[in-house]
């Protein structure tokens, strides 16, 4: 009696195990978009060496000359991370065949 009640309650037992998605129908209700978001980044810049003007003499085929020099500040830029990149999801259409 045995041999044929266990694998009778096998059988009677196998559609509620049966995969839910099999038996759920469901519907879809909105549709998003993954987009990436770059990361943002503030900038400070930090004086290196300060503008100057100067007088140069050089010679030059002509003979010498002073020559009036302006040298532009010289700055370095330094970068702080203020947001990482990340992943945002965005209302989107929703596509045939998803």
């Amino acid at each position: 009696m045995k041999k044929i009640a266990l694998p009778a309650l096998a059988l009677a037992m196998a559609p509620f195990f049966a995969t839910p998605a099999a038996a759920w129908k469901g519907h879809v209700v909105e549709c998003f978009d993954q987009i990436y978001v770059a990361p943002e980044y503030r900038t400070t810049k930090h004086l290196v060496k300060a503008a100057e003007t100067k007088l140069e003499y050089r010679n030059g085929t002509a003979g010498e000359q002073i020559y009036r020099m302006h040298y532009p500040a010289v700055y370095e830029e330094k970068k702080h991370l203020v947001r990482p990149g990340h992943y945002v999801m965005r209302p989107a259409p929703c596509r045939k065949g998803s």
